[in-house]
């Protein structure tokens, strides 16, 4: 039985496009039109035609997060499979249609577990919910001088050897400190292994992160956390990244890690193409609990911060949508959409996902004119 699914009614919002009033044709978990009037040269060829009443809401790409440790009260660091496949339909209710999985510094032992426990659940991703793309290694390559709330006993020198250690088909960014990396080997390497070399809790002077760049390095992580700040006379790895325009920023959205003054800073100076919005969520975000285990030290849930007993910031207690709503008086939509689809997608390399367009993934977020997420859909099918 050959099924059509038909999205009428609503606003399509594409990232940096105008919005439009059309109708979104789905075939499987492809998108096969988008028109005004399209359901009818294709009816004739299709057994069912399900139609989905959009009335007057904006349509948009699914959201890619990058960065996330989790939420619900599910961590990537300790979770089960099955657990990481319950966290994907209830991230299908943030608009969060990727992920990729992000795994903190740990012991050997632990990060090679939870490396196969992603893998496995990858392998067994329900149908309707948001999909786990690969794996995030932020650590344990860090410069123990920023190693913010990561475990210092468990932080190992960027080099070949030490990754080989983890090394998986699966791990699509690695986050690290380059300016402990030897020659820059471990950065070639990954390059060579199609793994995105990210800069974070690190404390490279922009010569150093200019160098790095120039190998393969691609982004940054979580810009202006976990690292020097800017100086006027020292820029370091903040001033490098705000004035160089080949390299990705992670942006934690949230008002929190960044004062929205600096949040304005970086969209009035990097390129709307080279910046990429990250929740950092932690698995304390929507859990009900007030406190977790978290990198082997409690995290505290305190004034929408999530921090440990000395105060450090942990990540975030927000997904992307939420960050949205936080900064929608600040951020057209359209924007938001570079920034939490488009980029991310880009970075990644997921050549169908992120816009919405012809032999495009169906992964799309229906929204009201709060911007509250109404329904979610992952590969054609209704997640949320």
């Amino acid at each position: 039985m050959k099924k059509l699914t038909i999205i009428k009614n609503g606003y399509v919002q594409n990232p940096d496009c105008p919005k439009i009033k059309a109708n979104i044709v789905i075939h499987g978990n492809k998108i096969i039109d988008t028109s005004a009037s399209c359901e009818f040269e294709f009816a004739k060829n299709f057994d069912v035609i399900e139609y989905i009443d959009a009335k007057e809401l904006t349509i948009s790409p699914g959201l890619i997060d990058q960065h996330i440790h989790g939420g619900y009260g599910i961590d990537f660091n300790t979770a089960k499979a099955d657990d990481l496949v319950y966290l994907t339909k209830e991230l299908a209710k943030h608009g969060i249609t990727s992920l990729v999985a992000t795994v903190m510094t740990d012991s050997e032992e632990n990060i090679k577990q939870q490396i196969k426990e992603i893998s496995e659940a990858m392998k067994n991703q329900l149908a309707g919910s948001a999909s786990i793309i690969g794996i995030h290694l932020e650590g344990p390559f860090l410069n123990p001088d920023f190693k913010g709330i990561h475990p210092d006993n468990h932080i190992l020198e960027p080099n070949i050897e030490n990754f080989k250690k983890f090394e998986n088909e699966n791990i699509k960014i690695v986050s690290y400190a380059p300016e402990l990396d030897k020659n820059l080997e471990f950065t070639k390497y990954l390059v060579q292994k199609n793994i995105i070399p990210s800069a974070g809790h690190s404390k490279a002077t922009h010569e150093e992160l200019k160098t790095a760049i120039n190998e393969g390095l691609k982004q940054v992580t979580h810009l202006f956390n976990a690292m020097p700040q800017l100086h006027h006379r020292n820029p370091g790895i903040v001033g490098e990244t705000l004035t160089n325009d080949k390299i990705y920023a992670e942006i934690i959205a949230d008002n929190e890690h960044l004062h929205p003054i600096i949040l304005d800073l970086i969209l009035r100076t990097k390129p709307k193409s080279k910046i990429i919005f990250i929740s950092d969520s932690l698995p304390l975000n929507y859990s009900t609990e007030d406190h977790i285990i978290f990198g082997g030290q409690k995290i505290y849930r305190i004034n929408d911060q999530a921090v440990n007993e000395n105060g450090t910031f942990a990540g975030s207690l927000s997904f992307l949508d939420e960050n949205l709503r936080k900064n929608i008086e600040k951020i057209n939509f359209s924007d938001f959409l570079m920034y939490s689809s488009l980029n991310p997608a880009k970075n990644l390399g997921l050549k169908t996902k992120g816009f919405i367009d012809k032999d495009f993934d169906a992964d799309l977020v229906l929204w009201d004119e709060n911007f509250q997420v109404k329904q979610t859909i992952i590969g054609g099918l209704i997640a949320y």
